[in-house]
């Protein structure tokens, strides 16, 4: 076996250890028991709706991706695309929808034996079962990127390869189908990452404002008819839709950096080895998050009843460091051994990548755990009543995204410049690009601290539901406290690699649309002062993410009024002894208003740089690339931060003991505002500054053609 041929198949040799594993992780979660006969119809309930929403998700996904296969189908007539495009686009979809359905799955088949564990063996066994279960979906998400990026990957250069055309040829095609399998996984992505965020903040701040605010009943308690919707959205946002997300990012910062590599390297004997590379760092990731994923286990398992929150959360971040070092260390030896001593710049590159994600996620813990000023200090403004608790959230929000921006700033001029970029473009923006790659080689580990969180929320709703002994419910909380950090911190790492992948996709965009337009004899000037057309695509990728927000919150303030409506005749009559509730009718209620809430969106995601290229021109599209970058970032890392900060003041006041106080009510109802903006909006503006540049990628040549046709 060839050298190449070789590392070629590493990324598959990741996939399968991964595969083993989780295997291996769910067979010892599903040994434990799923408790008495109340927690197993809770659950089963749970996962049945879970299950429901799925199916009707996937059924409409169908339509949307069937109706943009027909576009895709004439852009390969009229010889836009290549015919595998077909394929790669149905795959990349198919993937993440069957990623989502493991992710469902494991959380949904380990919340009730969370709730057992706690019941009979304490805090210590309880964590290590839902970290066991959340494990194994990370490592699954790490079959899955690793499996379809290399499988794609192989095929096409086999498939090309047969035909005896060069290296260079064979490659430009191989990189540009793959664009399209990511275009593929970010709609899959954002209909679920959406339509599940819509779906859990309408449930959950339905649920919350009748139960707590309104009827003073204690969180997911049994007579509230809304909270099995409420655990159901757990896992189809929390879950099933971050890990779309994430799969997302990650595959997206994979093939940004094959497709930049290709660029850069084309006329280097390097040029195999330089798309390679990315995959190999993720495959290392995986291997990294695996040894980090055991040595944390073997703390947990030490763990008696008496831990305190604040360090079973450094547990699980020493976790992520462990695992970053990991990967600055095998990324040392990759870079070294594939490309040599002399581009060993590049290993810097991812050096920076991973120092910038992990910084965020310090940041996003600075303004998001209770134990810092601004959380107190949210929580201590609840004696002002809500408004003042709701204005001072809304202002750290917007303070956190300072620091992020700066780090991401910093991220990007170090690898850039420390990849030759001041005397090779291509080459410093590959090295942003790993970065990137770097940066998200952490998935593994990150999605098993972040799905951990939800399945704790879940084992608690199934103690409180099933009247079990408080004491159960305290130690679920614990989890649960722990939970919320390590998913805020796991959205502070998507927001900032989505920003670097989008940088790296959006000078992709730029180098291609550079190449046709010189073979068409066509100039390229972006200059935002001599070009209004140039200014007016800005001004649309600003306003962009502005339009986004506003129809994602209005679905989910639409639903969730539906859902209160609702919940207060439910709850009188529950109160009277004359009805014990309908769950499925909630279910019904926020499917509906999550499949109706993405359509809109989903359509101006695919319309919008098409337009803009066909009106504006190839620089107004370069121009709405930067908008939607920079406007999308600032917004999601303020509504998830501001989201987080506001959820943990709740929980801090309940801590202390203020559940019912008018102080515990004022935080109620800040949970319930940050609520859509971390779990809706934010996390829908990843995918989308990443979306619009993976669209105008794939139809670059058909916005130049026409523009150089109607402005020629």
């Amino acid at each position: 076996m060839s050298g190449m041929m070789f590392l070629r198949i590493v990324p598959f040799i990741g996939a399968l250890v991964a595969l083993v594993l989780a295997v291996i992780f769910t067979k010892l979660v599903n040994r434990k028991s799923r408790g008495n006969k109340r927690m197993q119809e809770i659950s089963d309930a749970i996962f049945a709706g879970s299950r429901a929403y799925l199916n009707q998700q996937a059924r409409m996904m169908i339509i949307f991706f069937v109706v943009i296969e027909i576009l895709l189908f004439l852009m390969v007539i009229f010889g836009f695309l290549e015919y595998p495009s077909l394929l790669a686009f149905a795959t990349g979809g198919g993937f993440s929808l069957l990623i989502g359905y493991i992710g469902m799955w494991i959380s949904t088949k380990t919340n009730s034996r969370v709730t057992q564990a706690a019941k009979e063996k304490g805090l210590g066994e309880a964590m290590n079962i839902a970290f066991t279960a959340a494990s194994a979906a990370g490592l699954v998400l790490g079959v899955v990127a690793l499996f379809d990026t290399a499988i794609w990957f192989n095929a096409l250069y086999w498939w090309y390869g047969r035909t005896g055309g060069d290296l260079i040829t064979n490659l430009d095609h191989v990189v540009n189908i793959l664009v399209t399998f990511t275009i593929g996984a970010s709609f899959a992505a954002f209909f679920m990452r959406t339509g599940g965020g819509i779906f859990t903040k309408a449930a959950d701040m339905g649920a919350d404002y009748v139960g707590k605010v309104e009827s003073g009943l204690r969180e997911d308690d049994y007579r509230n008819p809304a909270t099995i919707a409420d655990n159901v959205g757990d896992n189809v946002g929390d879950v099933r839709g971050m890990k779309a997300d994430s799969l997302e990012s990650w595959v997206g910062a994979i093939i940004s950096t094959e497709f930049l590599g290709f660029i850069a390297f084309r006329n280097s004997p390097m040029l195999l080895k330089s798309i390679l590379l990315p995959m190999l760092i993720s495959t290392a990731g995986v291997f990294a998050s695996i040894i980090a994923i055991f040595i944390i286990k073997g703390m947990i398992s030490r763990y008696k009843q008496n831990v305190t929150v604040s360090k079973l959360t450094a547990t699980t971040l020493s976790g992520l460091f462990v695992t970053s070092i990991l990967i600055i260390l095998f990324s040392f030896f990759i870079t070294w051994f594939i490309m040599g001593t002399g581009y060993m710049y590049i290993f810097y590159a991812s050096i920076c990548g991973l120092l910038a994600g992990f910084m965020i996620g310090l940041v996003t813990l600075l303004y998001t755990d209770s134990k810092f000023r601004p959380t107190r200090n949210i929580a201590e403004s609840a004696k002002s009543g809500p408004a003042t608790l709701v204005v001072n959230g809304l202002a750290y929000g917007m303070e956190s995204t300072v620091l992020p921006a700066f780090i991401v700033i910093l991220a990007m001029i170090f690898s850039f410049y420390i990849s030759g970029g001041s005397v090779n473009i291509q080459m410093g923006l590959y090295g942003v690009s790993v970065a990137a790659v770097a940066m998200l080689s952490v998935s593994p580990f990150a999605i098993a601290i972040d799905i951990y969180g939800p399945i704790a929320d879940n084992a608690g709703g199934i103690a409180e539901m099933a009247e079990l002994d408080p004491e159960v419910r305290k130690t679920t909380d614990k989890l649960d406290a722990v939970g919320n950090t390590t998913a805020a911190i796991g959205k502070g790492i998507l927001i900032g690699s989505a920003a670097i992948t989008a940088i790296a996709l959006g000078q992709a965009y730029f180098s291609k649309i550079g190449l046709l337009t010189e073979k068409m004899g066509l100039s390229l000037v972006v200059d935002f002062m001599k070009d209004p057309k140039i200014l007016a695509g800005l001004f649309v990728g600003v306003i962009l993410p502005f339009l986004f927000t506003s129809l994602l919150i209005g679905s989910v303030g639409k639903a969730a009024n539906k859902v209160v409506i609702e919940a207060r005749k439910q709850i009188k009559d529950i109160m009277a002894g004359k009805s014990r509730g309908d769950s499925k009718t909630f279910i019904t209620i926020v499917t509906k208003a999550a499949q109706k809430g993405i359509i809109i969106p989903g359509i101006l995601i695919f319309v919008i740089p098409v337009v803009v290229g066909i009106l504006l021109g190839p620089g107004g599209v370069v121009a709405l690339i930067i908008g939607t970058l920079l406007s999308g970032f600032a917004q999601a890392t303020f509504m998830a931060n501001a989201g987080g900060a506001l959820d943990n003041a709740k929980k801090k006041i309940e801590e202390e003991g203020g559940s019912g106080t008018p102080e515990h009510s004022a935080a109620v109802v800040g949970d319930t505002v940050g609520d859509p903006l971390k779990d809706t909006a934010g996390p829908s503006m990843n995918i989308l500054i990443k979306l619009i540049s993976v669209v105008s990628i794939e139809t670059a040549v058909l916005v130049v053609t026409m523009y150089g046709n109607l402005f020629r």
